[in-house]
Parts: C-alpha cells; sequence; structure tokens
C-alpha cells in the first residue's frame, strides 16, 4: 500500500481553519478522495455541518471532547484513523485540529502501531488571525507550538489591520525562521494536496499521478547535543532525505531551528524550546530505526 499524504490544519479559534477547509473541499473533491478529520474539544462539531453545506463529496470522521494530540485521545484516535481509511481509501487526508491542540505531539500519531505504515505527514499548516494574535492570552504557549510545527503560516483577517503586518511577521519569524509566511483574506490561497517539494498529483489536463512510496519518520527527544555533532548528523543523513525539519536543544543552553532540503542544512537560533526536541523526515532511503540509532548515537 502507498502511503496517503496527511496534512495538518492548525490555528486558534477562530483563526479560520474551517474556512480554509472548504476551499480545499471546492478545488479538489471532484478529482481527489478527500479524507477530512475535525478534532474539537467540545462535544459538538458546528464546522463539521459548515462543511457539509458545499455540497461537495468527501468522507468526514469527527473526534470530540479533546486533542488528538494528546495522550489521552491518542489510541482511540489511531484506531478511528486506521479504520477511516480502511473503508473510504482517500487519496489525500487532512486533520483541522482543535484549536487548543499542541501539534509538537504529531510524532506519536505518525509512530503508533500500524498507522506510520499508511499515512505520512506532507504538510503543516497554521492558520494566524492577524487581528487576533496577540489577544491568545494564557493559551498563547500552544499557538507558539503550533506555529513552531507548521511549514506554512497563513496570516488571515489581514483586512482587518490597521497597521501592516511587519511586526506580526518579525514575531513569528522569532518563533519558526523557516515557515514560509503567506498572506491572506478569508483564506483564499493555494492549498497544494500532495507534497511541496514533490510533483502535483493533479494539473488541469493530466490524469492522478501514484502516491509516492515516503516514509514519514520523527524523533523526539530530551536529548542535548553540541552544534557541531547535529551539523555533521544533518550533512549525513539530508542528502538521503526529501525534507528534515525541526528543532534541537544544544548543550549550551540554545535552541536551533533546523531545516533541509535536498541536501542543503539551514540552521537558525530560535528561542528557547519548552518541550522536548523534535526533527520529522520525509525519505525513500531510510528508516526510523537507522536514523534513530544514529541519532542517539549523537553527543
Amino acid at each position: 500500500m502507498q502511503k496517503i499524504p496527511f496534512h495538518i490544519v492548525s490555528g486558534f479559534l477562530g483563526s479560520g481553519k474551517t474556512t480554509l477547509l472548504k476551499r480545499i473541499i471546492e478545488k479538489y473533491s471532484d478529482k481527489t478522495r478527500i479524507g477530512i478529520i475535525q478534532n474539537e474539544f467540545a462535544p459538538a462539531n458546528i464546522d463539521g455541518a459548515e462543511l457539509r453545506k458545499t455540497g461537495k463529496d468527501f468522507s468526514l470522521l469527527e473526534i470530540k471532547n479533546g486533542s488528538v494530540f494528546c495522550a489521552c485521545l491518542l489510541g482511540p484516535f489511531t484506531r478511528s484513523l486506521e479504520k477511516f481509511i480502511e473503508e473510504h481509501k482517500p487519496d489525500a487526508l487532512i486533520i483541522e485540529s482543535s484549536g487548543l491542540s499542541d501539534t509538537t505531539s504529531v510524532a506519536e500519531i505518525l509512530s503508533s502501531g500500524t498507522l506510520g505504515e499508511k499515512i505520512y505527514l506532507a504538510s503543516n499548516w497554521c492558520i494566524v488571525d492577524a487581528l487576533n494574535f496577540l489577544k491568545t492570552g494564557l493559551q498563547k504557549q500552544r499557538v507558539i507550538h503550533q506555529l513552531r510545527m507548521a511549514d506554512v503560516v497563513l496570516i488571515n483577517k489581514t483586512d482587518l489591520l490597521k497597521t501592516d503586518s511587519g511586526p506580526l511577521k518579525r514575531e513569528i519569524k522569532s518563533i519558526n525562521p523557516f515557515a514560509e509566511i503567506k498572506e491572506t483574506l478569508y483564506c483564499n490561497i493555494d492549498f497544494e494536496i500532495g507534497h511541496p517539494t514533490l510533483n502535483k498529483f493533479y494539473s488541469a489536463n493530466e490524469k492522478p499521478l501514484a502516491r509516492p512510496d515516503i516514509t514519514s519518520m520523527v524523533i523526539k527527544s530530551q536529548k542535548k547535543i553540541s552544534e557541531n555533532s547535529l551539523r555533521q548528523f544533518l550533512n549525513d543523513w539530508s542528502p538521503k532525505a526529501l525534507r528534515i525539519k525541526g528543532f534541537i536543544n544544544l548543550t549550551t543552553g540554545k535552541s536551533l531551528a533546523v531545516q533541509c532540503t535536498f541536501g542543503s542544512v539551514e540552521l537558525s537560533e530560535t528561542e528557547a524550546l519548552s518541550c522536548p526536541a523534535e526533527l520529522i523526515a520525509l525519505s525513500t532511503e531510510f528508516t526510523l530505526r537507522e536514523w534513530h540509532k544514529a541519532f542517539k548515537e549523537l553527543k
């Protein structure tokens, strides 16, 4: 079985996640079997009804009463997702995480049981409410964690800003130096169903390509290593990976953001992590066991 691309859409409450999903469904559902996972802390899911108003064909898995990224729901969620994949056989999966989710725990989902053999992490989007980003109060740390894990940060509702978005962009860059930042109104933005570093699965006049047989793997660790060891590790493994990204704690007390694509290695100092270090790799050339063993040997 070739692996299914798994996309994460995160963002604080009211940032525009459901609006983005509606746009994705409207664009792709006629030619792609889309599986949507909606995750809510509340026992009801109003957003699911909102998606159905599109009148388009898609499969929906609703997970309520907590975050799927929390250990308390991880087991039931992975079992539900495996059953969902078996029943609906989607070409792509998109999860709309709860606005209160801490998505740094994506490692547990991707490495849970046999689920890691069926899906790979294709992209991680975080939507920022341009007007209310600074009003998240005590929950801001969760938003920071969502931003830290994102490939793309979407600054939405930019029409409501009374000043330019420069200060907001700089704050986002201080949290995640390598994320691509896009500005939008009403989440009107292109969203690729495939992985951004790979060929598109669909174009206007072409038949769909087969899903790439990619292994998605995650290392999550409390370990602190030297910058020299980190660079050597990445120089060894990045030429064999489509992508390596994440955050690492150094023995000096500093934290570095990591971004590697097709052999290039970029490191940038970032805010000190309040969570374990985490590296995500996409590859067709090595396994998690091989990669993890090499990481454990670092000093």
